[in-house]
């Protein structure tokens, strides 16, 4: 293939955690369909989410391949390149995404050791979901980063090459079930990298382990809240997940980055996807793991707990699939159908702790006009927000503007 570079990559095994302290592109397919249920084939249908971080040589003819592959094979979703790595999550016939992967396993180089990451799902429940997305065509698009940790423009990204050794499902597992033998002063902390409407349907949870959550709107949120507590986490050995990876590949590597006292960082490899794998029963994670795709989340194989609840009445409740929003900020809320039918206002927790209420201005998702409420901005994070999570450097990551995954 074109692409030669090859880099190496690393996963470490550790016996104990003491041991070692733009150009847009957006291609329609041809003869799309009136809807996702018009492409249902006798052939089994499935999501694939992969991210590398390396150094590409030559964008263009990376992204030529793409539009090409991915062209022929009719698969939809969303492909993001950098000059740091590929961020990708695409759907489509299982034979079409197995092909796609050997694609990419006999032409290029780039790609060894990637964790492609292949399940079977059932096709987009909607058009809506399908289309939020970004499952109802193909885009492709050049991005100047996988992952936005910070919206600061002075704030430079740390090296990826510094992230906290990966940790396999086990153990991760091994770790936290360790500490649960030990007294709660065992120094480690548990820290989620994903996002506040993440967090609230799906988390870990170990006895006697210290757990945070940073309960972000945005992943470019995350650097400041780190920085907030910097003295907190100093001298702890730092357990992080995220949904696939990505996310705690930048992340771990900016706490590293901050020098001595942070030296003990770990992440899992694979993220909530590969641990749910593993351990099917959900093991010591609680819920059901949110993903970016039209699955919107995901549990284990066995039944797994509710621990959601509706913003309105607080009822046992963890359904995205209404994508009911925050009035202000645009943030994915949990609503149920009862209290949908109440009202089509919702003022996320974080706003209301900014003290924002609903005022008499009525709005619709729909309508495009919904550009301020009572002279409040609406940021919309739907587009970014729809970046799924998954992996890199061959481990796993997830990626763009993550202003959300």
């Amino acid at each position: 293939g074109t692409f030669m570079y090859a880099p190496s990559t690393r996963r470490h095994r550790i016996s104990s955690l003491s041991r070692r302290t733009p150009r847009s592109i957006n291609p329609q397919l041809q003869n799309l369909p009136e809807t996702m249920s018009d492409k249902k084939t006798t052939d089994q249908y499935g999501v694939l989410l992969y991210y590398k971080y390396v150094d590409i040589p030559n964008l263009d003819d990376l992204l030529t391949f793409y539009r090409s592959n991915c062209s022929s094979l009719s698969l939809l979703g969303r492909v993001r390149l950098s000059p740091h790595g590929v961020n990708v999550t695409v759907g489509g016939n299982l034979p079409s995404l197995e092909q796609h992967i050997e694609a990419l396993k006999a032409n290029c180089t780039l790609f060894h050791g990637t964790d492609f990451k292949l399940a079977t799902c059932h096709h987009p429940l909607n058009d809506d979901v399908a289309k939020e997305c970004g499952f109802t065509s193909l885009s492709i698009r050049i991005v100047k980063e996988l992952v936005t940790l910070s919206s600061h423009p002075l704030l430079k990204s740390p090296e990826i090459s510094n992230a906290g050794r990966h940790l396999s499902a086990l153990e991760f597992h091994s770790t936290l079930h360790n500490a649960n033998k030990e007294s709660p002063e065992n120094g480690l902390v548990l820290l989620d990298a994903r996002n506040l409407y993440e967090t609230r349907i799906g988390k870990f949870h170990a006895p006697n382990v210290e757990t945070l959550d940073p309960q972000v709107r945005q992943y470019s949120d995350f650097s400041s809240w780190i920085d907030d507590r910097s003295e907190q986490l100093k001298g702890k050995n730092i357990l992080m997940y995220c949904t696939g990876g990505i996310r705690c590949e930048m992340a771990s590597a900016y706490i590293k980055s901050k020098g001595a006292g942070f030296e003990n960082v770990f992440q899992l490899f694979g993220g909530i996807q590969r641990y749910l794998e593993q351990f099917p029963d959900g093991g010591f994670f609680k819920g059901k793991n949110f993903v970016f795709d039209h699955r919107i989340s995901v549990g284990g194989s066995e039944a797994s707990s509710t621990i959601g609840a509706c913003l309105i009445c607080q009822c046992s409740f963890d359904d995205y699939s209404s994508r009911c929003r925050c009035t202000y900020c645009r943030m994915l809320v949990l609503v149920c159908e009862s209290c949908q039918n109440e009202s089509p206002l919702y003022i996320c927790e974080l706003c209301q702790k900014q003290g924002k209420a609903v005022g008499s201005k009525q709005l619709n998702e729909s309508d495009d006009s919904k550009k301020s409420l009572q002279g409040v901005e609406f940021q919309d994070f739907s587009s970014d927000t729809m970046l799924l999570p998954q992996e890199l450097r061959g481990d796993g990551k997830c990626s763009e503007n993550f202003q959300v995954s």
